[in-house]
C-alpha cells in the first residue's frame, strides 16, 4: 500500500514539473521573440505597438485581433507581477498625433469682444472639436484694407499688435511669409510701389482703389534695362545675392543697407543721377529708386554713366489672366488658395509649399471676402491645450461654412497667427507672446463713414 502510494506521489510529481517546463519554455519563446510586434501582459489581450507613423501619414487607431481561445501571453519571466484577477480590459495603444508639435499647454483666449451693430463690424467664433478659430467681418463700405510694413519699412520686424496701434486700426492680423531680417517673401505692393517679391507661383489678394478685391495666382517680373543692356531682375527690397540685380525703393528705408563689393547706380526721373562703384549703403532717392548690382550684372553695366536712361518695366502677373494686379494700389502674396468662387479649393500642391505648411495640423491665418464683398480676418489656434489646430483643408471648411468667405486666401502661420480688435489680442499666439513680423493687414474706418 505504502509502495502504491508513493507511486503515485512521483507520478504527481513529474505531471506537475512537465507542466511547469512547457510554462518556462513559453515564456523564454516570448522572450526571444524580440522583433515581434506584440507586447504581452498577464491575463490580458495583446496590445499591437506600431511603428512610428511619419509626419505626412495619417494615423489609424488600431483595434487588436481577438487571441485564441485560452491562449496565455506572458512577460519575461524576470519582470512577471503579481496575478491580478480583477484587471480591466485592455484597450487600444494611446497612439499621439504627431503632426502636433510639444508645446506648452498653458493659453489664455481673451473674452469675446462687445461690438456694436452700427460699427460694421461682426464677431465669430468655432470651438468645435479640438478647435478653436476667429473671425472679423467688416462692412467693407465703411472700412478700408491695406498692407503695413514692421517699422514702416523692410528691414526690421515687430509684433501685429504693434502695427495695429501705430495707425490707429480697428483690426490687423498677420500677413506675408517673411525672412527673419523683415525681408517679404511674397509679392507685395503697398500704395502702388512693389515692397516685396517671390518667384514662385503664390495666392495672393489685390486691393483696388475703390476697395473692391482680387484674387489669383501670381508671377513676379522685373526687367532692368541700361544703356541698351537688358537683365531680369533678382528681387525688390530683399538681399542681393552674387551676380544679381535688385531694385531698392522707398519701402527699403532710407539706404540700400548693402554690402561693399557691388555698383550701385541712383535713379531719379529715370535717369542715372550719381555712381557708387565699391560703396554700398547707399541713399534711397524719395522720387525714385536704386539698382545695385554685383559681379555678372555689375560687369554687364559697366559702361553706365551719369546722365544715362533707365528703363525699369515690372508686373505682377495673374497666371490665369483673369485679374489686373498691375492696376491694384495694395497686393499681399502668401498662399495658398483655400476658397475660391464659394467652394474649397486648396491649391498648396500647385504652388509647391513645404510639409511645415502643407502637412498636418497647425495655427493658421486666413484673409478673405464675403459675398457681400466684406472683409474677413480669421485665425485658428493651435499646438495647445484648448486648440489643435487645423489642416489646409479643414481650415478652407470653416472659412467656406462658418465664416462665410467666398474667396480666400492663407496667409502666414504657426507663431506668427496672430489677430488684433481695438487694440486688443483675440486669439491665443502658440509661441505663448507676440511674433514680430515682417508685415500686416489692417482695417481702417473710413472717414465718410
Amino acid at each position: 500500500m505504502i509502495r502504491l502510494l508513493i507511486l503515485v506521489m512521483l507520478i504527481f510529481t513529474m505531471c506537475q514539473t512537465v507542466e511547469a517546463t512547457e510554462v518556462v519554455e513559453s515564456a523564454r519563446i516570448v522572450e526571444r521573440n524580440e522583433n515581434s510586434t506584440s507586447t504581452t501582459k498577464v491575463n490580458q489581450k495583446p496590445t499591437r505597438t506600431s511603428p512610428e507613423p511619419k509626419a505626412d501619414e495619417s494615423i489609424e487607431e488600431f483595434v487588436p485581433d481577438e487571441p485564441a481561445e485560452q491562449e496565455i501571453y506572458l512577460p519575461p519571466m524576470d519582470d512577471v507581477p503579481p496575478i491580478n484577477t480583477n484587471l480591466p480590459p485592455s484597450e487600444p495603444p494611446n497612439i499621439p498625433d504627431y503632426s502636433i508639435p510639444e508645446v506648452p499647454t498653458e493659453s489664455s483666449t481673451p473674452p469675446t469682444p462687445e461690438l456694436e451693430e452700427a460699427e460694421g463690424l461682426e464677431f465669430r467664433m468655432v470651438n468645435r472639436d479640438g478647435i478653436m478659430a476667429f473671425a472679423i467681418i467688416a462692412d467693407h463700405e465703411k472700412y478700408s484694407l491695406q498692407p503695413v510694413l514692421a517699422r514702416g519699412q523692410v528691414p526690421g520686424r515687430t509684433t501685429v499688435k504693434a502695427m495695429s496701434n501705430s495707425y490707429n486700426a480697428i483690426a490687423a492680423i498677420n500677413a506675408s511669409y517673411f525672412a527673419l531680417s523683415g525681408e517679404i517673401l511674397g509679392n507685395t505692393k503697398i500704395d502702388g510701389v512693389v515692397a516685396g517679391t517671390t518667384y514662385f507661383t503664390r495666392s495672393t489678394i489685390g486691393i483696388n482703389a475703390d476697395g473692391t478685391t482680387i484674387f489669383g495666382r501670381t508671377n513676379y517680373y522685373g526687367n532692368i534695362t541700361i544703356n541698351g543692356q537688358s537683365l531680369s531682375i533678382g528681387g525688390v527690397d530683399c538681399e542681393r545675392g552674387a551676380d544679381s540685380v535688385v531694385i531698392y525703393n522707398v519701402h527699403q528705408g532710407k539706404t540700400t543697407g548693402t554690402n561693399d563689393f557691388g555698383v550701385e547706380y541712383i535713379v531719379v526721373d529715370g535717369i542715372v543721377t550719381e555712381i557708387f562703384n565699391g560703396k554700398g549703403n547707399n541713399t534711397i532717392p524719395v522720387n525714385g529708386y536704386v539698382v545695385s548690382a554685383h559681379g555678372k550684372a555689375a560687369e554687364l553695366f559697366k559702361d553706365t554713366q551719369i546722365g544715362d536712361r533707365v528703363v525699369f518695366d515690372e508686373s505682377i502677373i495673374d497666371v490665369d489672366g483673369k485679374s489686373d494686379f498691375d492696376k491694384a494700389i495694395h497686393v499681399i502674396g502668401a498662399g495658398p488658395t483655400l476658397v475660391k468662387d464659394g467652394a474649397i479649393y486648396v491649391t498648396v500642391d500647385a504652388e509647391k509649399f513645404p510639409a511645415d505648411i502643407r502637412v498636418g495640423r497647425a495655427p493658421r491665418s486666413a484673409v478673405g471676402v464675403s459675398k457681400y464683398g466684406d472683409y474677413i480676418f480669421a485665425v485658428v489656434d493651435g499646438r495647445q491645450a484648448h486648440s489643435k489646430g487645423c489642416t489646409l483643408q479643414e481650415w478652407s471648411a470653416i472659412l467656406l461654412n462658418d465664416f462665410g468667405a467666398v474667396n480666400a486666401i492663407n496667409l502666414d502661420g504657426g507663431g506668427s497667427t496672430e489677430l488684433v480688435l481695438k487694440g486688443d489680442i483675440v486669439n491665443s499666439p502658440s509661441d505663448g507672446k507676440e511674433r514680430p513680423v515682417g508685415d500686416a493687414l489692417i482695417l481702417i474706418k473710413n472717414h465718410k463713414s
